[in-house]
């Protein structure tokens, strides 16, 4: 377990207003690759050296369920890794309530973010307040994919008979941990489409060219729309993340992916056989909010091929677009685009559900697991 360093840090007092005797710590778990859930994080290779937030509700005597409070006690509390002293620090230090018979509730996320100002436009565009009664929240808007970040949402990891559930730590006392941290597994908020994006001739046009051309892929451009513009994510959650939808006029948005340059020669005329399913370039996803607003379409990628035949005597360069909707991914999801050259040219495209252990971009990598 990883400690919080008390040293150099300042002394505040507990809930009761005394000095409490044993302060609140944090640790992030360390799940090994082979155990690791899909869309689960891990801490000793992925979250060290960032901030998570942290907020606690005191309720005294009651628990969580049967009283409504603000997570006041802290409030966006950074919490962030040293690896200095290899431990997860803030300041100044909490301390557990001395009576055995009182509660703190606890709710995280990252990467962290301050108090995001008026008028933020992008990622964490919002809080609920320190005064505010009730489970705290953030307010998050898609950002461009260029900007895109993963988010992430804290729970505890119990073990039962047929593997694993998450829930969020709620009412916890001083006799649960002593001086020992509390650990936070973070799982992802968002899912991801066209992390992988593959490309395969066509039985048909293979045969229609054999022998004859080159087919070389020179870029790939994708236009995801209707993808939901802006939601809020309810830090209390059990296993998936508590999206609720945001009542605003802005409600849908596209975002586009050109891959620029690209090498993929689907078929060469020296070939004896189907090369198959070539893999053009992975690790250049988009996430998205898993959420569909009611009323509001499914969203749906449009994917442009722009492509080059060389017979041997001249080259000609086109472009092949096909259009598929998907369906809405479970967070921590990653969705793969598989598109076929079909006869003459035209493009078909599929939309697949990922295996794990692909790296996604972002803020924090993601690898393996998402």
């Amino acid at each position: 377990m990883l400690l919080l360093a008390l040293a150099g840090c300042s002394k505040e007092t507990g809930p009761s207003g005394k000095v409490g005797e044993s302060p609140i710590s944090f640790d992030v778990a360390a799940t090994g690759v082979e155990t690791r859930a899909v869309g689960e994080i891990s801490g000793d290779d992925v979250l060290q050296g960032k901030s998570i937030g942290v907020f606690a509700a005191y309720t005294g005597k009651l628990t969580y369920e049967n009283t409504t409070v603000s997570p006041d006690y802290m409030y966006n509390q950074e919490v962030k890794y040293s690896s200095t002293s290899n431990v997860w620090e803030y300041s100044p230090v909490k301390y557990w309530p001395n009576a055995e018979d009182e509660y703190v509730s606890f709710f995280a996320y990252a990467p962290f973010e301050e108090t995001p100002a008026e008028g933020s436009t992008t990622g964490i565009i919002g809080m609920s307040r320190k005064v505010d009664l009730g489970d705290p929240w953030i307010n998050f808007r898609l950002p461009a994919y260029e900007n895109q970040v993963d988010l992430l949402y804290g729970q505890q990891r119990v073990a039962v008979s047929d593997g694993y559930v998450y829930k969020s730590w709620l009412d916890q006392q001083k006799a649960n941990w002593g001086d020992a941290p509390m650990q936070f597994t973070f799982l992802h908020a968002l899912a991801c489409i066209g992390d992988t994006v593959s490309i395969r001739m066509s039985d048909a046009l293979f045969a229609k060219i054999q022998n004859s051309v080159d087919v070389t892929i020179n870029s790939v451009s994708i236009e995801y729309g209707n993808l939901t513009t802006k939601a809020r994510l309810v830090l209390r959650a059990e296993g998936t993340p508590n999206w609720k939808e945001i009542i605003s006029g802005e409600l849908l948005c596209s975002r586009t992916i050109d891959s620029g340059a690209l090498s993929g020669k689907v078929f060469s005329k020296d070939a004896s056989a189907n090369p198959g399913l070539i893999k053009l370039y992975e690790g250049k996803g988009l996430f998205y909010i898993p959420l569909r607003i009611a009323g509001q379409p499914l969203p749906q990628a449009t994917i442009t091929v722009n492509y080059t035949v060389d017979n041997g005597v001249g080259t000609f360069t086109d472009a092949a677009t096909a259009t598929v909707p998907f369906v809405i991914a479970d967070a921590g999801t990653k969705q793969d685009l598989v598109l076929t050259l079909n006869a003459d040219f035209n493009l078909d495209a599929d939309v697949v559900t990922a295996p794990s252990g692909i790296s996604m971009p972002g803020t924090i990598t993601t690898e393996p697991g998402f």
